[in-house]
This record gives structure tokens, sequence and C-alpha cells, in this order.
């Protein structure tokens, strides 16, 4: 992680751009209910995200040590859907216990906080989207397909796969570029200054 820091990434003009030339706006969205197996025994972990297609990119899950639903997955590993890697499940106050279901997962490479948690926990960050905002070969699926048909197809899978719990309508706040208007990418980027 020397050296690298997150920026925001215009995938149409393909460059950075500025905290400053990033608009946002409250968009209606999904919020979207994903099951996580649990290695070596029954059952999984339910974890609500608005990005499904960064599951492939996942290298953690993340509850709060003070959340008493979750107290016996200490130490334990779940599977990510659809790349079907296994990854540890980690305790940390960062994750808000009333939050979606209060269990998070963790793309290092594609969210600022999950970043944070990535250094504090040295996991391994996979970068799975190309300049221009298509699946990288890292994403394992999808490669050189565009990010939010990217969305479609996980969701279709996991669906086919028994994996998707429900959908929910939700609001967030989603940055747009100011240059292109294009939707921002947080992304991985090697400090040249």
């Amino acid at each position: 992680y020397r050296g690298v820091r997150m920026v925001n990434w215009d995938p149409q003009a393909r460059t950075a751009v500025s905290d400053e030339e990033v608009n946002y706006r409250e968009v209606k969205s999904k919020l979207y209910y994903v099951r996580y197996p649990l290695v070596g025994e029954e059952g999984y972990v339910t974890i609500a995200t608005t990005r499904p297609e960064t599951i492939l990119g996942d290298t953690a899950v993340c509850v709060n040590p003070a959340d008493e639903r979750y107290r016996s997955l200490a130490g334990k590993r779940v599977v990510v859907p659809l790349v079907k890697r296994e990854v540890p499940v980690l305790q940390d106050s960062y994750v808000e216990m009333e939050f979606g279901t209060g269990c998070l997962k963790i793309t290092p490479a594609h969210d600022i906080n999950d970043y944070e948690i990535g250094i504090r926990y040295n996991l391994p960050s996979i970068d799975i989207f190309s300049e221009d905002g298509t699946l990288s070969e890292k994403a394992g699926l999808f490669v050189g397909v565009d990010r939010f048909k990217a969305r479609e197809l996980v969701v279709k899978q996991l669906e086919e796969e028994g994996l998707l719990v429900k959908v929910e309508e939700y609001v967030n706040k989603i940055g747009y570029s100011e240059r292109t208007d294009a939707v921002i990418e947080p992304r991985l980027s090697m400090q040249w200054f």
C-alpha cells in the first residue's frame, strides 16, 4: 500500500479528477442482499450492497465486534459468491450495525473505507476494473464488460445460484465527474508526486 492512494476516477475521460470536480447527487438505487456461504459448515451470512459487481474484488467480510448477532463468526471464513474465494470474517468497530444487515463486504480496491480496512488488516487488494470502467482480467468473470452491464450479469448469476436474498429500493449519493458526467469510480493509483 505504500505510495498508493485512492482517487476519483473518471472512466470516460480515463483520468483522475479532484474532489472539487466531483458532483454528488442523490440517486434512486438498489440495495442487494447477498448470501456468503460459511466455510466448512452449513449456513451463510447475508450482506447488503449497492454495488454487487464489486463482489468479484472482495477480500474480507467485516462485522462490528459489539454486534451480538455475529459473535459466532469471529475467526471464521466465508466464500465470496461467484468467484469462490475464501476470505476472513473480520471484526472492526467501523461497521455500522444498523446499516443493511450489519455485515459488510470489504473491497479495498474500490471503496475508500474498505481501502482503510485493507491497510489495517493487511488484506489483498484486487482491482477488478480497467481504466475505461470495464471489468479487467482480475475480475475473473465478465471480463471486458462495462461495470453497469456487469452489475446486471452478477445479479442474474447470484439469482441463478440462489445467493440473492432480496433487492430493495434505496437512495444514495453518487459522484459524477464535472467534466464528462460519468459516474466516478474510486480507484487505487500510484502517487507520482
